[in-house]
């Protein structure tokens, strides 16, 4: 008779909880010497955004257009701030106000001038970037000039008609009209390639030639006004000075009060 035997029962008896401690050893393989590098990722980022691109492209087919069927006219705005003969034949053959090339010269110019003001804004005032978006910051400076240029025009037409010179008011209108176009012809190469080079010297410099080309424009007007022989030179000097440097001024504080206030 054989007897058999029977392992105990371990259902209910206490077992230990605790795994078992592992032991590692220093493995054959080891990690390789190579780094994880993305390309073309961050160049993107320093591309300009397509609104930019698509406004400067309407802008130069704007230009084209301007060149291949109004060169005479073109011609006689670009030399009229330099030239008296020029200045003569651009107030001769037409008002400027109502033909179809000041409609295109003036798109350039509204672009271009926002555009730099909306770079200088940024360049001094980074925490703007934060509030609004790039074309946001264009547009209301596109409102602003807007608004500003119809304010300004219509105090130039008010005196005129009160100081009773109608002729040089006009004249000095057309001054006004031709030196926008030009700053905005300027602007046009300068501001590409200060988007595309992304260089801050190029500003500097595009800023520089906005002030010379404004300092030209007063000068300009000072001599249109030495015309009137009825008015000294010291109520030209006045009239200008109201005209051009209180503007200025009183958008130079608005800026700065603008800047402080970040």
């Amino acid at each position: 008779m054989s007897i058999i035997h029977y392992s105990p029962d371990t259902t209910f008896a206490l077992q230990s909880l605790e795994r078992p401690v592992q032991y590692y050893e220093t493995s054959l393989f080891r990690e390789h010497q190579l780094h994880k590098v993305t390309y073309g990722s961050s160049a993107r980022q320093h591309y300009p955004a397509d609104w930019i691109v698509l406004s400067f492209l309407v802008c130069l087919i704007l230009f084209a257009w301007v060149q291949f069927f109004y060169y005479k006219r073109l011609r006689q705005i670009c030399y009229a701030p330099i030239s008296q003969r020029f200045f003569n034949l651009l107030t001769k053959e037409g008002s400027l106000f109502n033909e179809r090339i000041s409609l295109a010269l003036s798109v350039i110019y509204l672009f271009t001038y926002s555009f730099f003001l909306s770079l200088i804004l940024k360049d001094f005032i980074p925490k703007i970037s934060l509030l609004f978006a790039d074309y946001h910051i264009c547009i209301l400076c596109s409102s602003g000039l807007i608004l500003f240029w119809m304010l300004k025009l219509s105090l130039i037409r008010f005196l005129g008609q009160v100081f009773q010179t109608k002729n040089s008011t006009w004249d000095y209108q057309q001054n006004i009209l031709a030196f926008s176009f030009i700053t905005g012809l300027i602007l046009l190469p300068l501001l590409i390639l200060t988007i595309f080079l992304q260089s801050k010297i190029l500003l500097t410099i595009t800023l520089a030639v906005i002030c010379l080309l404004y300092f030209f424009r007063v000068m300009r007007g000072f001599f249109i006004g030495i015309s009137l022989k009825k008015f000294s030179y010291i109520f030209l000097f006045v009239y200008l000075c109201s005209l051009e440097i209180l503007p200025l001024l009183v958008i130079l504080k608005g800026f700065y009060i603008f800047s402080k206030s970040f």
